[in-house]
């Protein structure tokens, strides 16, 4: 794993080591980071005794209610935008409003339309962050970026991500069968309405964009001075939380990761990108392929898909192993930080994602 470039405290050069894991574009450089206006060395077992930003000490109490008001603002901001995100489609779905724009009958185009409309709700409200602009936070150019054989195994990644949400998927819908329960998954409904131009290009263009701004660009920029692992974990965790669905919320909080490491390390854009990548290629055109074949030969595609992506995204995580565990340990969160989850904001965000999950399953 790279560990450079960090700032050589006795000659004040920078100095590089390395044992060739950046040429493969895998775990980021460590770096040095600011600390009550010194600075440090990020490293294994690296704990900052105060924080600039708490005024007091790491793990100490007023630590800990810094960090809850900030994943408390987090929570409520991505339930405002949950409640606004329906009010929009309830509005544009009314059949007043579809005729007097034109959009009734045209498979997507209010759900584009409502994308467009939250990304201008996100400009509004943390243009800073949206725009790149926000010192500390997530930007969309970085001195790094990830090389081709770090792409390579993100996209194997994604595809081990959505085997285990198959995988799941089939496990929970033969027990939902067993207790005489139905259960539709959001993937199912989604895959149902994929029809026309504007439902890819919503699904597959706008959504990632838009996601990424909120989760990576907002979400997780604001809560990066309380760790990295942390902000990534915890915006991970909100992500999933806000698609309500019992197995897509595992895939989206390994999604979650994958991408918040992404932005975090490398740029906002690089997220963006596999983001898209993830739901153009992996889930509309494999969609596609599969439906335009024989239901016999589309299901074997599907079986050999997902065993790809069983053994090669193991395959890649042994690989990666040893760099994921060191970058864990370099950024992990400082003692006490993850009790900022006691948080109202978050708290009413999950109780809000079991309740859209139970209302999955309905009575055979």
């Amino acid at each position: 794993m790279s560990r450079g470039p960090v700032q050589d405290d006795s000659s004040g050069k920078e100095s590089v080591h390395s044992d060739g894991w950046s040429e493969s574009g895998g775990a980021s450089q460590s770096r040095a980071h600011r600390h009550s206006g010194r600075r440090y060395r990020s490293g294994v077992g690296f704990r900052p005794e105060t924080s600039a930003r708490s005024g007091g000490q790491v793990g100490s109490g007023s630590w800990v209610t810094r960090v809850r008001r900030a994943v408390n603002e987090q929570g409520f901001y991505a339930l405002v935008y949950l409640i606004l995100a329906n009010l929009i489609i309830f509005v544009l779905n009314l059949p007043q409003v579809s005729r007097f724009l034109g959009t009734a009958g045209v498979p997507g185009l209010n759900d584009a339309i409502s994308e467009v409309l939250l990304f201008l709700f996100l400009l509004a409200t943390r243009f800073d962050e949206v725009t790149g602009r926000r010192e500390d936070g997530v930007g969309y150019h970085s001195s790094k970026a990830p090389g081709v054989l770090f792409l390579v195994g993100a996209f194997i990644l994604m595809i081990f991500f959505g085997s285990l949400e198959t995988g799941l998927t089939g496990l929970v819908d033969r027990g939902s069968q067993a207790l005489g329960l139905v259960y539709r998954s959001t993937t199912a409904q989604i895959e149902a309405t994929q029809f026309g131009i504007w439902a890819p290009l919503d699904t597959a263009i706008l959504v990632p964009i838009v996601e990424e701004l909120l989760l990576r660009g907002v979400v997780m920029a604001r809560l990066k001075p309380y760790g990295r692992t942390f902000a990534i974990v915890t915006s991970a965790f909100i992500f999933a939380c806000m698609h309500g669905d019992l197995t897509q919320g595992v895939f989206t909080f390994l999604l979650g990761l994958l991408l918040g490491y992404v932005a975090m390390e490398y740029s906002l854009t690089w997220s963006i990108i596999l983001h898209i990548a993830n739901n153009l290629i992996l889930a509309d055109s494999v969609m596609w392929l599969t439906q335009a074949l024989p239901t016999s030969t589309g299901d074997m595609v599907n079986r050999i898909i997902a065993i790809f992506g069983l053994v090669a995204g193991l395959v890649v995580l042994l690989i990666w192993r040893r760099p994921l565990v060191e970058y864990v340990r370099t950024h992990r969160a400082a003692r006490g930080t993850y009790k900022g989850w006691l948080a109202l904001g978050l708290i009413l965000l999950v109780l809000l994602a079991l309740v859209s999950a139970a209302q999955r399953f309905s009575m055979a």
